[in-house]
């Protein structure tokens, strides 16, 4: 549990998966597409595979264009939506003290940003029904052709960082909160790391580096 009395710093940066959810919420939509049909399931076994052997974020944007084909946007509008107030409403997805946190933090007037690898539709519609204040969300980004939907800015690793520079946020100013290795390249651009939901093996992990951890206990 992150320490409420600790002084809270002006901007902080949140993961959502892992953090504010318990789960991976686009992998939970894109799982809800395959099993609803089993060719586009028995299409994406292989690909699973790959993941398995280690090419896990090539492999993880075939699975979700897999999921996605056939898909208009307005479609996937409706599907994101009903699955974002699914989540929010589910105790086994949210961690009540990452969002009794971030509301915290708000209110004191600290700026917060959400930088998920999720998609931004299915982020906007868990956050509100969730009621997550924020001031900026940063998400990862769909395209839509004439076969379906496609992965077009996927925010994930370095290129998180990258969209929040993007984006004017001050990294080297802010607090950053995750709970993967994935997230290193922002850690290691913040002033300050906090690890909510983190395995122990991450936790050594990101001990191991250059940030700046906060003991969130």
């Amino acid at each position: 549990m992150v320490d409420m009395h600790r002084e809270f710093p002006k901007l902080v940066i949140y993961d959502l998966d892992g953090v504010i959810t318990l789960k991976d919420t686009f992998t939970a939509l894109v799982i809800r597409r395959l099993v609803r049909s089993p060719l586009r399931l028995l299409r994406a076994l292989p690909k699973a595979v790959t993941m398995v052997c280690g090419r896990k974020e090539e492999a993880s944007r075939k699975i979700a264009e897999i999921a996605l084909a056939g898909m208009t946007d307005a479609s996937y509008c409706a599907l994101a939506d009903q699955l974002g107030r699914e989540i929010a409403a589910d105790t086994r997805w949210i961690r009540p003290c990452a969002v009794q946190l971030i509301r915290r933090q708000h209110a004191s007037g600290a700026r917060i940003v959400v930088a998920t690898a999720t998609e931004r539709r299915l982020a906007e519609s868990l956050l509100a029904a969730a009621e997550v204040p924020y001031d900026l969300l940063s998400a990862s980004l769909l395209d839509s052709t004439p076969s379906g939907l496609t992965v077009s800015d996927h925010r994930v690793g370095a290129r998180k960082k990258e969209a929040l520079l993007e984006l004017n946020v001050p990294i080297p100013s802010a607090e950053f909160v995750t709970d993967s290795m994935t997230d290193l390249p922002t850690a290691k651009a913040a002033s300050s790391v906090v690890l909510i939901g983190a395995s122990k093996r991450t936790q050594r992990r990101f001990r191991e580096t250059n940030v700046a951890l906060i003991d969130p206990s």
